[in-house]
């Protein structure tokens, strides 16, 4: 029987996973669109006042990759047991795609994205193994994701797009003062 503790925050941080899950999945979705209305604007403000590319430097930003725990690692087996390309011939597309988000979300060490693949499968992760470990992970990834909101919301994109017509161009110049240095 896990303790109550442990069971309590499973649940807890999956449920606040799967809200922000959400929430990020929405705002990703209009993102793009306003990205693409962000960069075909600012390319066009750039030529009318002859500014050069706005795009010619890029940043990359590094991953935080964390490791799995054992307990996490044998709950990717069941996935990986299940789905294997090599052992499983039924729906092989959706299980060749179930396979390739559980190798994923174990490389990227995102175990509530791990156990989002085992729903598919309705395999759940078992209580009595998961660790403080596990909870942290969780927790970690929920952080990640608040992380990615923030980094949304706080986008030149996102701000432009939300802001009134005579603020956009004041943007335009704080972009293009950001990235030229």
């Amino acid at each position: 029987m896990p303790s109550q503790y442990k069971q309590k925050q499973y649940y807890k941080l999956r449920r606040e996973w799967k809200e922000n899950k959400t929430e990020y999945n929405d705002l990703k979705f209009a993102f793009d669109k306003i990205c693409i209305e962000f960069a075909h604007s600012i390319t066009s403000f750039c030529d009318e006042h002859d500014l050069g590319d706005p795009f010619s430097k890029t940043v990359e930003s590094p991953q935080n990759v964390r490791g799995l725990s054992s307990s996490s690692k044998s709950f990717f087996r069941k996935i990986v047991i299940s789905t294997h390309p090599d052992k499983s011939l039924k729906n092989s597309k959706k299980k060749e795609k179930i396979y390739t988000q559980a190798t994923a979300a174990k490389k990227a060490g995102n175990l509530q994205e791990l156990y989002d693949v085992g729903r598919e499968l309705s395999i759940s992760p078992d209580l009595d193994s998961i660790t403080l470990e596990d909870l942290d992970s969780l927790q970690h990834n929920i952080n990640e994701i608040k992380n990615k909101i923030l980094k949304i919301k706080n986008s030149y994109a996102w701000v432009w797009f939300h802001s009134n017509s005579s603020k956009r161009n004041e943007i335009f110049l704080d972009f293009i003062d950001f990235h030229s240095k």
